[in-house]
């Protein structure tokens, strides 16, 4: 998410170029005419209005239709856009769009203006919308031109002008548009294929329990009831039908311990693709150094559970460009370090319920774990675990280190 942020305001800024060329535009003609010392264009020509005057409403109606233009751009690339609010912006907004032309005179700088502004309108307008929009700029345009007196051609050189400028800010435009709509549906997409995964692994559990469960639970239910009505004229039989319920009980217990450690186990050599993959994608240049194959078979789950959290460190905490996995056989122990670039700085971590969890079932089968900074930017989760048969298990203890939450 945080890539599809900084996409997000990439593409923000890039279509926010509009708004800052109409104000580069219209100011560019503000200074032309005063370096030139022509008297004011347009409207303030006619009335006879000075130079101040024209400055200031150039500078006026600029920046209230820059700010429009970014706001147009702010509604399109919202999250839920809002509809009620396009009409008004694109009505207002066209309004002083024409009572700029009127101001600037119909010239280059304003044709140029009036094309920017509309290839920003286009993104969030109805064709409809557009159509009219369209008419009512080029009838202004043409219709100005013929008004003050300069040559029909002029109109018409003015229309083709806009129109093939037009084309280049609409293209460029779409296009960043379009990659930022591709690139966020893809997020939404990879989210929602990981919510159906899950979703789907719920399923599939609760399938099993019920297959696992249900037919104990029905056997204890009918022979704990036939037990019930035995106890008073035959209480040998009903012993023995509730020595069956206690059998059936402790055998369904078996099968639940057996599916839920079955669940609990992780594959070491998938996890480690998996996470090289999420990792990558996520722009954080990964190695691994070592191979699942090299450690005991008993350690392996464990270690897929540490590469794990300590990949889920790295994305929720860290703002790492480059992580480093290293898997090696050590003095009958297994070593894990997950290291990773991106510690913010003046931040002070500690253990998370992840870390405490996993920090527990370490200190269970005798290892020891520990997560702390390098003091160069990054950061360590480091486990050692003994190989099956060299150390004896011993309790868990709280965790009295600093290391990255989890």
């Amino acid at each position: 998410m945080r890539r599809l942020r900084f996409s997000q305001g990439v593409v923000f800024i890039s279509l926010a170029v509009c708004a800052l060329v109409i104000l580069l535009l219209s100011l560019l003609q503000l200074v032309s005419d005063a370096a030139e010392e022509k008297a004011p264009r347009g409207l303030f020509a006619l009335f006879g209005l000075g130079m101040p005057w024209y400055a200031s409403a150039i500078a006026v109606l600029t920046a209230v239709l820059a700010w429009l233009t970014v706001q147009i751009i702010r509604l399109r690339m919202a999250a839920v856009p809002d509809r009620s609010s396009p009409d008004a912006l694109l009505y207002w907004s066209f309004g002083l769009l024409l009572g700029l032309v009127a101001v600037m005179d119909v010239t280059w700088w304003s044709v140029t203006v009036a094309t920017v502004w509309w290839s920003a309108a286009v993104l969030v307008a109805s064709r409809r919308q557009m159509a009219l929009l369209t008419a009512g700029l080029a009838a202004f345009v043409a219709g100005y031109t013929l008004l003050s007196s300069q040559p029909p051609l002029l109109a018409v050189v003015f229309l083709g002008y806009g129109c093939g400028l037009t084309l280049l800010f609409v293209a460029g435009n779409v296009a960043m548009l379009w990659l930022w709509e591709i690139a966020r549906e893809a997020t939404l997409a990879r989210e929602a294929r990981a919510r159906l995964a899950v979703s789907e692994e719920r399923l599939r559990f609760a399938r099993d329990m019920h297959d696992l469960l249900g037919h104990s639970l029905s056997g204890i239910a009918v022979k704990s009831e036939l037990a019930a009505r035995l106890a008073a004229r035959d209480p040998e039989r009903a012993a023995a039908e509730m020595a069956e319920v206690q059998q059936i009980a402790r055998e369904a217990l078996r099968e639940v311990r057996a599916a839920v450690s079955g669940y609990r186990s992780v594959d070491l050599a998938e996890e480690l693709a998996s996470v090289r993959s999420v990792l990558t994608a996520a722009g954080v240049r990964t190695t691994v150094t070592g191979s699942a194959a090299a450690l005991p078979e008993q350690s392996r789950s464990l270690v897929a559970w540490l590469v794990r959290e300590g990949a889920t460190n790295v994305l929720r905490h860290s703002s790492a460009r480059r992580c480093d996995i290293t898997l090696v056989e050590r003095d009958r122990s297994c070593v894990v370090e997950v290291y990773n670039d991106g510690v913010r700085p003046g931040r002070e971590t500690v253990f998370g319920n992840g870390l405490t969890g996993l920090s527990e079932r370490v200190a269970a089968v005798g290892g020891t774990l520990s997560a702390t900074g390098t003091g160069d930017g990054g950061f360590l989760l480091r486990a050692v675990v003994p190989a099956p048969g060299s150390a004896s298990p011993r309790p868990a203890e709280t965790p009295e280190a600093k290391g990255g939450a989890a």
